[in-house]
């Protein structure tokens, strides 16, 4: 077996170079390393400066969406309670527009009759031979005519006007008949007075 020795450390030769570094050369080498570091520590630093910035304003633009989107939820729920509020109304309203038109109707078909019957009534009481029940009945009859009143063509007689009662139903009614002369024409009024 045979043994060589080897140096631990290359051989150099003339043709090798080697470069040797003095202390400046090293001191100058630190300083740029130095420098290149704290250049990125301030390139590190001013990304978070502006990571920073970017998180506070998406964290300010998410709150004051969420403000927004909360304050439009609270206002479509008071639409929402307005609109219902409103349409409970409109139903209310049209149910009684409904009853008044029915009862319009009602009153329009008993003054219609009843003005049917007053003019088959009439003759007589302008003649005067008109019995007490037919003066009753035409006082009630006058009395649910619009304004309570009738106009005449001639003046009728005297002893008209005065209290009548009339029976309607198991109650007696008591009606005062009162005439005048307005804008050329007799009109005869008639007042419900008494019920018992």
């Amino acid at each position: 077996m045979e043994i060589t020795n080897q140096s631990p450390y290359p051989v150099t030769r003339k043709q090798d170079f080697a470069i040797h570094y003095g202390q400046s050369d090293v001191d100058t080498i630190r300083e740029q390393i130095e420098q290149t570091e704290a250049m990125k520590r301030r390139w590190l630093f001013m990304a978070m400066i502006i990571s920073i910035a970017a998180l506070i304003g998406a964290i300010v633009l998410l709150s004051t969406n969420y403000a927004l989107y909360s304050s439009s939820e609270s206002d479509k729920k008071a639409l929402v309670h307005e609109n219902a509020v409103l349409k409970s109304r409109a139903d209310q309203t049209q149910q009684q527009l409904d009853s008044r038109n029915a009862q319009d109707a009602r009153h329009a078909e008993a003054r219609a009759d009843a003005q049917t019957k007053l003019q088959t009534v009439l003759p007589a009481i302008l003649r005067g031979n008109a019995s007490p029940g037919e003066v009753s009945s035409f006082a009630r009859m006058v009395n649910a005519l619009p304004n309570s009143r009738v106009e005449l063509d001639s003046k009728p007689p005297d002893k008209l006007f005065r209290n009548w009662k009339a029976n309607a139903g198991g109650t007696i009614e008591t009606y005062t008949l009162v005439g005048g002369f307005v804008d050329g024409k007799w009109v005869v009024y008639s007042n419900l007075v008494a019920r018992k």
